[in-house]
């Protein structure tokens, strides 16, 4: 159709870009993935890609709009995660340089004065994307959808026999698949006046025990939920030993110190509510 739109989409076989990939097909975009690997479908084209070395060939000349959703998080110290992201976000604008609207999958990690690693690289990518004339998305800790990711990884700590809870004042903001999709897509339909960053998640703090408790209570183990609690500092202490000698716990550090020390708000967030979209609470969409 010559009026389809269309959206190239890096890290397509992700947690996060499947399920744009899956939304901006069913919303009527003719849509290109960006992956190391061919696509599930094998009649579906895609683009040969990695943060290294960028799209493996130029982008179509009438893409509307490139979401860019690819993280290497298999390195660990700062200087790789900065050298391989950072480097592949500005790789990638330089690709993408005649497409009309870029957006950033970023995270609420990423603010001003956060010791993280990832919330650190995601800032300085977003950096690059806003001055590109792009927009930065901030989701919240998505759940839903095959619930992969962190909420994958949050499932599995909920479903032990003791569920271990780090500090009492933590939580997370949270936005469900669904919600979080149709806000990327509605920033990827226009170029708004203001290129800015916005959070995508419900405003409510979440505390962490009630999202390991809800997500206990989920998964049916017949087990009552039996929360114990840790020292945050310890438990980081231990995963940065362990990774440092290449044992792999299936948790990162640096995702704990997200956990540890969440964002102190949703930026921008009324601008949703302005665009009819509603964010949900995590208490109405996670039974």
């Amino acid at each position: 159709m010559a009026d389809q739109r269309s959206v190239a989409i890096t890290g397509a076989n992700g947690y996060i870009g499947s399920v744009l990939t899956t939304a901006f097909a069913e919303a009527g975009w003719r849509v290109l993935p960006l992956q190391r690997s061919g696509a599930r479908d094998a009649r579906k084209d895609y683009v040969p890609y990695s943060l290294e070395d960028g799209p493996g060939r130029p982008l179509p000349a009438d893409l509307d709009a490139v979401v860019h959703c690819a993280y290497d998080l298999r390195a660990r110290n700062a200087s790789a995660v900065e050298r391989v992201n950072i480097g592949g976000t500005a790789k990638l604008l330089a690709a993408a340089a005649d497409v009309p609207n870029v957006v950033l999958i970023s995270s609420m990690s990423a603010y001003d004065g956060t010791s993280q690693i990832y919330g650190r690289t995601k800032l300085a990518c977003e950096r690059l994307v806003t001055a590109r004339g792009g927009t930065a998305l901030r989701l919240g800790l998505v759940h839903g959808g095959d619930d992969r990711g962190m909420i994958g990884s949050l499932s599995r700590v909920a479903g032990l026999p003791l569920v271990p809870v780090l500090r009492p004042d933590s939580h997370q903001f949270t936005v469900h698949a669904d919600d979080m999709a149709r806000c990327v897509i509605s920033v990827a339909s226009r170029l708004p006046i203001e290129h800015r960053v916005f959070g995508v998640a419900n405003p409510r703090p979440v505390p962490f025990r009630e999202i390991l408790r809800t997500l206990h209570d989920r998964a049916g183990t017949g087990r009552p939920f039996r929360a114990v609690g840790l020292p945050a500092k310890a438990l980081y202490a231990g995963l940065r030993g362990a990774e440092a000698v290449g044992v792999r716990t299936g948790f990162r550090a640096d995702s704990l110190l997200g956990l540890m020390h969440p964002a102190p708000d949703v930026p921008n967030v009324t601008y949703w509510a302005e665009q009819g979209i509603e964010l949900r609470d995590f208490a109405w969409t996670v039974t």
